[in-house]
């Protein structure tokens, strides 16, 4: 499928998959979670709801790959994404002092861009031809 098909859909479902996100991170910051480990935490909810909307939606094709191997490969891009997510808050709030709904945001842009990079390019590189 063409990038300009697949990135809208890749929005969409990422979209979804934040608003899980979200609810997470706001409801245990609100609990006096740390606001890195929330992000974290939120983010690896809204990781399962990606994985199934991304299949369905995005990138239809596997290739070779059985399945397992693809929710692997997903799930380790999700990791980095967690990395990345965390990376962000603790720089741009720890260090910077942002507010933690600002530090979760800049985290947002930075992980999405670089995971659909890596989805795109490896995970589903087959359906993307």
């Amino acid at each position: 499928m063409h990038i300009a098909v697949q990135f809208p859909r890749y929005v969409a479902v990422s979209a979804a998959a934040l608003a899980v996100d979200f609810g997470v991170f706001l409801g245990l910051t609100r609990l006096g979670t740390d606001p890195t480990i929330a992000g974290a935490l939120g983010y690896a909810a809204g990781l399962v709801l990606h994985y199934a909307l991304s299949r369905r939606f995005v990138f239809v094709g596997r290739g070779e790959k059985s399945e397992r191997r693809l929710f692997t490969e997903f799930a380790l891009t999700g990791f980095v994404g967690i990395a990345l997510t965390a990376a962000v808050i603790t720089v741009a709030h720890d260090v910077f002092g942002f507010a933690p709904v600002t530090a979760k945001v800049a985290a947002v842009v930075v992980s999405f861009l670089a995971v659909f990079v890596m989805r795109r390019s490896v995970v589903f590189a087959e359906a993307t031809r």
